[in-house]
């Protein structure tokens, strides 16, 4: 277990750096493609590759048989999504029962100081009077030092503060709250709080902090070039941000989306200019595709290729205990498998269809009035030391058929 985690946390380490290149190669593009990068970032924490490659293992099992791909190429694939665990990781490890419980420790921490900041806010909201407002979502105007946002991920609501509706003018009140309406249509909170989670869970790991950094300043930057892009005037838009710091109100909880996160400096600057984002090119697009292709679908095609060649090359020892043979003598079609129970029950199955049940890529080469015609009852009870598929139990089952019965002989030839 400890060897898993280690491999998932090191995949997802050498994931994350490849993330930052490729912010790094859309930093004159929008806020929002980096934002979307540093997410999968975060997802990958989530998601182990082993966990795809197991998904892609057991669909590749069902394959008739394996797909003709190079050794070579498996075996690379296997690298790029399973890499090896440093030996150091292995050599430092400290015992399991004190990381476990050290690790609990965090997460109860973290996990009571979220939910306490959340009542505190569910609290305030409790009390706070609506404002009449043609808006997606509620609005509701609060006492104290929050500062505007967007609360809540399924329901959401506006939070504005007092001061904030007193003292700012209608234009830059306007411009505020097309920035929280921006993070309710981009959802987020939602957004936000799967990534809290991965910090909860992965609280140890300093870079899952860095990638919370860096999606609240390019979730900001792409809410500013939004408001932006909307027709706002870029010196309103600014007053309003600074005027709200300046009324001593700021985004206090990580599960509020707010006007004032992020760098104020750094918003203030690229707000102010009259550079614009670029659009993205075919080249970086293509290299953004191809990079989630392979994230999502590489490990999958990894595990299907290796789960199919590994179910055609079976050799597991399947010892049958009893296998009882005689001719059909119900004229109904019933097939039963129980392959948990070790047992098996096959009802007026005709030698063709045991031919194709155990191998379901052939072609049969013999008389189709003989091979249809003959029909058996079949009870056989079996053990085996290893994961045997119901192909590699029918095909076993067919290899004891013919081998105790002198009447039928098989000739199997690749083409």
């Amino acid at each position: 277990m400890m060897a898993f985690i280690a491999q998932h946390l090191w995949q997802s380490t050498l994931f994350l750096v490849a993330a930052w290149v490729l912010a790094r190669a859309c930093r004159r593009n929008s806020a929002a493609i980096r934002y979307w990068i540093w997410f999968g970032a975060s997802v990958k924490f989530l998601v182990p590759f082993a966990l795809l490659k197991w998904l892609g293992d057991y669909v590749g099992r069902s394959l008739p048989e394996p797909p003709p791909v190079d050794p070579v190429v498996i075996e690379v694939g296997n690298a790029i999504f399973v890499p090896p665990v440093p030996h150091v990781i292995d050599t430092l490890a400290p015992p399991v029962q004190i990381i476990v419980a050290i690790w609990a420790l965090g997460i109860a921490i973290l996990l009571l100081q979220w939910f306490l900041q959340w009542r505190a806010v569910r609290t305030m909201l409790s009390s706070a009077p609506q404002l009449e407002m043609d808006l997606l979502v509620p609005a509701h105007v609060t006492r104290g030092d929050l500062g505007p946002g967007v609360f809540g991920v399924f329901r959401p609501v506006v939070i504005l503060p007092d001061a904030v509706v007193r003292e700012l003018s209608p234009a830059q009140m306007q411009a505020v709250l097309a920035h929280e309406m921006c993070h309710v249509r981009r959802h987020d909170n939602l957004t936000a709080a799967i990534h809290k989670c991965v910090e909860v869970v992965f609280w140890f790991h300093p870079l899952v902090w860095w990638i919370g950094a860096n999606l609240l300043r390019e979730r900001e930057a792409a809410c500013d070039e939004t408001v932006i892009e909307e027709g706002y005037e870029q010196a309103t838009y600014a007053e309003s941000i600074l005027n709200v710091c300046r009324l001593g109100v700021t985004a206090q909880f990580a599960g509020i989306a707010a006007s004032t996160g992020g760098s104020l400096k750094d918003r203030l600057i690229s707000i102010m200019s009259d550079q614009r984002a670029s659009p993205i090119d075919h080249a970086r697009f293509a290299l953004l595709f191809v990079a989630a292709t392979l994230t999502c679908y590489g490990p999958i095609a990894a595990g299907v290729v290796t789960g199919a060649i590994r179910e055609a090359s079976y050799s597991g020892p399947i010892t049958f205990d009893a296998v009882t043979l005689q001719p059909a003598s119900a004229d109904w079609r019933s097939t039963d498998f129980d392959a948990e129970a070790g047992s098996l029950s096959l009802k007026n199955v005709s030698l063709r269809n045991l031919i194709s049940l155990a191998y379901p890529s052939s072609r049969v080469n013999s008389d189709p009035e003989l091979i249809d015609r003959i029909h058996y009852d079949i009870e056989a009870r079996w053990h085996e030391a290893g994961g045997a598929s119901e192909r590699n139990v029918y095909r076993e089952l067919l290899k004891r058929i013919l081998s105790s019965n002198s009447n039928l002989q098989l000739h199997v030839s690749k083409r």
